[in-house]
């Protein structure tokens, strides 16, 4: 332990520190993933149904011309496999493009099946396209808006119906309505589930906007409280100080400092916060409580190598040097004993998990439970600023026995 100067405490621990400090949408984030989550989802989904179908398919295809079966499989499966690889990592936009395009050129098939194949040459229950027409609501669904959607079904379950009754050769209005009913329902059921996940996720969107913004305000007005309460921090422990060591005459060079030091700290109210290295934050505590009085101060540092990475934003290590700074003037002002020097120690250390700042003195000594609650040395310029900051302060002092003040500060647990 040694006692240190001003400068000399600046220069001496500034040769310490090498190092530098190192320094979608919120209403749209769960919209955007359900949707692509779903795109996904009918991507794959074609390929499925297809692969159930696949002799189906097979057995059919004799009975259709190359051109349609060309569309056909462009227009379900081969833009089905587009969707699938896109839909987790092509921009949203061109991924609904590709959607509109499976629907569209789906309904094209689908129209084109009834005029492709002679009337009663599928002799199977339906043709195999049909059994896709739900798949092809949820795209329609997933391109574009409610009304489009709405046509696009009716119109895609009608095309369905005459077709596959075309290819059966069963032409009757009864079964025609029996079919359009029948593959409208189903399609409807598909495109209404989809619909109910896409407004859930639009609802949870609107809630977390909603909840960021009143978090927003609620900081905002936290910010005020803190600057107010820095503010008032300040002109009590720089302006105040100041004016009093004048008014008692005190030594020119420390109340240059003094007014400095306020007027910097009048500055950096408002602005954003840097972050510092461990050594940096110790370098500014114990510049800022040395420069804070002439009183002997002894400076204990100690600097653990598993403090390495630690990183404490600017506004913490002011709270913590004008605490530790208040806590020396309280000594200076209130500690000395008669008839002997009192020893005040400022000991600051560094660790993995924080940084810890202690001052110290054998002098008179206090009775904390006997301090009024609205003295601002101890409420405002310590307890109060280091609990604002996220820390604690402990103050220990007993008639007699000198005081002890303790500021922790430990780093947020990311884990």
């Amino acid at each position: 332990m040694t006692s240190l100067s001003p400068s000399l405490f600046g220069r001496t621990v500034a040769a310490l520190s090498g190092r530098r400090s190192q320094g979608t949408s919120i209403s749209r984030v769960a919209t955007e993933q359900i949707d692509r989550i779903l795109i996904f989802a009918l991507g794959v989904g074609v390929w499925i149904f297809g692969a159930g179908d696949a002799a189906e398919i097979v057995r059919q295809s004799r009975y259709f011309p190359n051109w349609w079966t060309t569309v056909a499989m462009f227009g379900v499966f081969g833009t089905a496999l587009l969707l699938a690889a896109t839909a987790l990592r092509v921009a949203l936009p061109a991924v609904r493009c590709i959607a509109a395009t499976h629907a569209t050129v789906f309904a094209v098939a689908v129209a084109l099946s009834g005029l492709a194949v002679r009337p009663g040459q599928i002799t199977d229950d339906v043709e195999w396209i049909y059994r896709m027409v739900p798949l092809g609501g949820v795209a329609a669904t997933l391109a574009w808006r409610t009304p489009a959607t709405s046509i696009y079904v009716v119109i895609i379950g009608l095309l369905a119906a005459s077709s596959t009754g075309q290819a059966t050769g069963d032409l009757g209005w009864r079964e025609f309505a029996l079919t359009s009913i029948r593959i409208i329902g189903i399609t409807v059921t598909f495109v209404y589930i989809a619909e109910t996940a896409r407004r859930a996720a639009r609802l949870l969107d609107k809630e977390r906007a909603r909840a960021h913004h009143q978090a927003s305000l609620a900081a905002a007005e936290e910010a005020r409280a803190r600057e107010r309460a820095r503010f008032a921090g300040v002109i009590h422990d720089k302006v105040l100080a100041t004016l009093l060591d004048m008014s008692r005459g005190g030594c020119p060079s420390m109340l240059a400092r003094q007014a400095n030091q306020a007027l910097g700290q009048f500055a950096a109210i408002g602005r954003v916060n840097d972050l510092c290295t461990d050594l940096e934050a110790i370098e500014r505590i114990g510049r800022e409580v040395v420069d804070a009085t002439d009183a002997e101060l002894r400076v204990q540092v100690r600097h653990d190598y598993s403090s390495a990475d630690l990183r404490i934003d600017a506004a913490t290590v002011t709270a913590l040097a004008e605490a530790a700074a208040e806590a020396v003037r309280n000594s200076v002002k209130h500690a000395d004993v008669p008839g002997r020097a009192v020893l005040r120690q400022l000991t600051i250390v560094a660790r993995a998990c924080g940084i810890s700042v202690v001052v110290a003195d054998d002098g008179a000594g206090f009775d904390p439970a006997l301090v009024a609650a609205n003295r601002l040395g101890l409420t405002l310029s310590i307890v109060q600023r280091m609990r604002e900051a996220g820390g604690r302060a402990t103050i220990e002092s007993r008639p007699g026995a000198g005081t002890r003040v303790a500021l922790e500060w430990n780093a947020p647990d990311d884990s």
